[in-house]
């Protein structure tokens, strides 16, 4: 697993849609190998690093880069044993979230999203692409097509794992 330690990884979520042309040097990273409970952790493709964004391998990389296009940045994630990690900044923003529909915690006082407790998005999804974040979370999950979680499925690497969050078919 890798954990972040310095302030390079806020610099990058605050990034948001953007792509960050300016980033020169590598996050900076703990690597941790072993549970709260002292059981030791598993090698994986992808350490997970939360829902908000994946840091990966070398072979996760080279299944992901093609899938997410330009939607996606690989950054150099560093202070590990593993040669080759990456921070998967996804800076593909969309506004495809159904507010009304969707059941949504709100921070008080304002308009600013707390959590989603149920999905609900508009007919503009089917043009999201393969991987984005919502707009009005841009410090938030990550999203997949259907076809992308199938491909990563398929492709033998560990370490993924998901949960699907909505269907059209209701």
């Amino acid at each position: 697993m890798v954990t972040d330690r310095y302030p390079e990884l806020e610099k990058m979520l605050d990034a948001g849609a953007r792509r960050i042309p300016w980033w020169r040097r590598p996050i900076k990273a703990l690597h941790v190998t072993e549970t709260d409970d002292r059981q030791t952790r598993r090698t994986v493709d992808a350490p997970w690093m939360g829902s908000h964004g994946l840091v990966v391998k070398p072979a996760a990389r080279a299944v992901l880069e093609p899938l997410f296009g330009a939607a996606a940045q690989f950054v150099p994630v560093r202070g590990t044993p593993y040669p080759g990690l990456d921070y998967v900044h996804v800076h593909h923003l969309v506004n495809v979230l159904d507010e009304e529909r969707s059941e949504i915690v709100y921070f008080t006082p304002g308009a600013d999203i707390l959590e989603i407790t149920r999905h609900v998005f508009l007919p503009e999804i089917a043009s999201a692409g393969p991987v984005f974040k919502l707009s009005r979370l841009p410090r938030g999950s990550i999203f997949l097509r259907d076809d992308v979680v199938e491909a990563i499925l398929t492709s033998n690497l560990t370490g993924f794992a998901f949960e699907k969050v909505w269907s059209n078919v209701e």
